[in-house]
């Protein structure tokens, strides 16, 4: 086995295991959002951003692992699917499962932070609409407002100015 390979698993193993420490971090803080605590979701965030920080760290030492296997293999290119076919089988069996498992961590962080970010979105539009509604943006400009034989009509109903937000 090549050294270059080896290093690279080591490279693979530091980022499954931020990538795995992100995921669980980011399915927390969903019940965080989902209860509003918001400094707690504060907190959550902090969290995220430090493991991220360590991420793209050990991101830079993946891909210069990949490029001194790339470099070892004679191959211009760098990427997973370049690097497998000039592998030796017992490198390709180390390399293999912990490529797939990065790659199914990846997609089920971008799932979670899909899911994160619509509850974000639906909460902002909640207050949004709130506070729209206090301010009386939700009702029309005109003061005043005429029946078909030219008498005042009656006031508009009147909008609801504070929503329940717990229920």
């Amino acid at each position: 086995m090549r050294p270059a390979a080896a290093e690279l698993a080591l490279a693979l193993d530091e980022a499954v295991d931020l990538h795995a420490l992100l995921l669980e971090l980011t399915v927390a803080q969903r019940s965080l959002i989902a209860d509003r605590r918001a400094d707690a979701v504060e907190q959550a965030a902090r969290e995220i951003e430090t493991v991220v920080l360590r991420l793209a760290s050990a991101e830079e030492r993946r891909r210069g692992a990949a490029a001194g296997l790339a470099d070892a293999l004679g191959l211009a290119a760098a990427h997973w699917s370049a690097l497998r076919g000039g592998l030796a089988p017992d490198e390709r069996s180390l390399l293999d499962p912990r490529v797939a498992r990065l790659e199914a961590l990846v997609r089920e962080l971008e799932l979670a932070n899909a899911v994160n970010g619509q509850l974000i979105r639906r909460e902002l539009a909640l207050v949004d609409f709130t506070v729209r509604g206090m301010l009386g943006a939700a009702q029309p400009a005109a003061t005043r407002r005429y029946t078909s034989a030219g008498q005042v009509a009656a006031a508009p109903a009147a909008g609801a100015l504070l929503l329940n937000a717990v229920a």
